[in-house]
């Protein structure tokens, strides 16, 4: 099956597409490296386009708002009409948000090109009507912000590298990994937090340690029996602790996330990139088998919720799969398959007569 032959919805924001947003209805916001933000209802229906001030790498909705990270910049507009409330320029670039207890919780760095470091980072922290609470300035850069039992989370890099919680005061409270690797990476859920190291150590919320992979984690997901990481290397790991379920190897990973269920069992999405040619890769999370896989444009982009999944693509596609299409498409095609294989083997039979 041609992976694209069943997508739901294809849309163009017109640049490539740096970040996305799904709602639970599957309405889909998309903003692009330009600035470009667009948001399609759940019909597929375009209802506003703005335009922000540069490329938006993160975006959030709640409360009737939709928050998004512009280059330097924190921006609040109307989610039903794109209408600007408030904006606010961070020291040094704006590297992702979080909304957190009616609060907005902006990361943000400072590149030094002549030292090739980053020289200084900060938390802040802004209420929904867009006034400054207070900011939270530390030397580390956080690489990951994370909501686990209703408390926020940094992972950090050097110089202390571990993790630290931030309070609604901007209080952090710092924990001890058992390695020192910086943290590069992190996944929660209700149940666990983990946090990926660039020596490929991936460490919980006590600090303790799991087998350290071949390489850097680059990207981590969290699922019922464990995590799926994917590594600088290329490869894909699903683990139960410290046991290893499955593993996939091939091109740099890109992006990977997990989406509705195919028979019963969750999916899960990767895409992977060559250099010049983009592939997405559908399994079946428990087994890792490749359920389908088609060639891509570069992803830059992912979304889902129980009945969809978005991707963005640097071609400025924006494709969306929803669960029932893809049940029926996938099922058409095994009949199919099944169909040429039942063909194939009368055909092999009356050559085999005709031979005698």
């Amino acid at each position: 099956m041609d992976l694209f032959s069943s997508t739901w919805m294809t849309r163009s924001l017109g640049e490539s597409v740096s970040a996305l947003h799904l709602e639970s209805d599957g309405g889909v916001y998309a903003g692009g490296w330009n600035g470009s933000l667009k948001h399609w209802d759940a019909e597929g229906t375009l209802v506003w386009t703005a335009s922000l001030p540069d490329r938006i790498t993160v975006l959030s909705v709640s409360e009737g708002a939709i928050f998004a990270t512009a280059g330097l910049n924190i921006v609040c507009l109307e989610a039903d009409t794109g209408e600007q409330r408030w904006s606010h320029a961070l020291e040094g670039s704006a590297d992702t948000l979080a909304l957190f207890k009616h609060r907005v919780y902006a990361v943000s760095s400072v590149y030094d090109i002549e030292h090739n470091d980053f020289l200084e980072s900060a938390v802040w922290n802004f209420s929904f009507d867009g006034a400054m609470n207070w900011v939270q300035r530390m030397d580390e850069r956080p690489w990951v912000l994370l909501e686990h039992k209703s408390k926020l989370w940094l992972g950090l890099g050097r110089p202390k590298c571990g993790f630290s919680s931030i309070d609604e005061e901007g209080v952090l409270t710092h924990h001890s990994a058992e390695t020192d690797s910086p943290i590069t990476c992190g996944a929660s859920d209700e149940k666990t937090m983990l946090f990926g190291h660039a020596n490929g150590v991936v460490s919980n919320s006590k600090g303790a340690t799991f087998v350290a992979e071949e390489s850097s984690a680059e990207h981590l997901v969290t699922v019922p029996s464990g995590y799926i990481a994917a590594l600088e290397n290329g490869d894909l790991i699903c683990r139960t602790d410290a046991e290893e379920v499955w593993r996939s190897r091939g091109d740099a990973i890109t992006l990977h996330q997990c989406a509705f269920a195919f028979k019963e069992t969750q999916t899960h999405w990767t895409s992977r990139w060559a250099g010049s040619l983009g592939s997405l890769e559908v399994r079946d999370i428990e087994t890792g088998e490749v359920l389908v896989s088609s060639q891509s444009s570069r992803c830059e982009s992912m979304a889902s919720n129980n009945q969809r999944i978005a991707l963005g693509f640097e071609n400025g596609d924006i494709c969306l799969w929803e669960q029932d299409m893809f049940e029926r498409r996938m099922s058409k095609d095994h009949q199919k398959v099944k169909k040429d294989e039942r063909k194939s083997a009368l055909q092999d039979k009356l050559r085999a007569l005709r031979d005698r």
